[in-house]
């Protein structure tokens, strides 16, 4: 049997697949099955522990615009101490992103946060402030481009 395979489009002489274009590229893409959106924020949200009532956690997701999930993180949070909390916030964050290699975790968006009202005070403790941009400071420990926008989400 003698098989012939053409990936950069047909050869004249053997165009035997019917009215198949050539050169055609493959549809390759980073994105899941099922996201459409081109949209990747990044949101820490506070939240009560699901073991202890009394507990809370620091959810970070790598989320699309249309609701996809591609990683998420969750750290304990004391959320007596705008200090500590920056540190589980920064901590989730951080590994929300190192969990999205390469060109994904360079396309982030935007960096949402939901911290029931401490926003302001953590993103102090961080070096930024509510509706700015990551600086280079936040940069380096969190993994976000500079010039990404910092958001207070819903």
């Amino acid at each position: 049997m003698d098989l012939k395979f053409s990936f950069g489009g047909a050869s004249p002489d053997h165009n035997d697949h019917g009215d198949a274009p050539s050169r055609t590229p493959l549809p390759l893409s980073t994105t899941p099955f099922g996201a459409t959106s081109s949209v990747l924020e990044v949101r820490a949200r506070l939240q009560r522990s699901a073991t202890e009532h009394t507990d809370h956690t620091v959810l970070a997701e790598a989320l699309s615009g249309d609701g996809v999930v591609y990683t998420s993180a969750e750290v304990r949070a004391d959320v007596e101490d705008g200090r500590s909390l920056a540190r589980s916030v920064r901590s989730a964050v951080s590994r929300a992103v190192a969990a999205r290699e390469g060109p994904m975790a360079e396309a982030v968006s935007a960096l949402v946060f939901v911290l029931t009202g401490a926003e302001a005070e953590v993103l102090s403790h961080l070096g930024a402030a509510c509706d700015s941009t990551v600086m280079a400071d936040l940069q380096q420990s969190v993994g976000v481009a500079a010039g990404t926008p910092i958001r207070i989400g819903e």
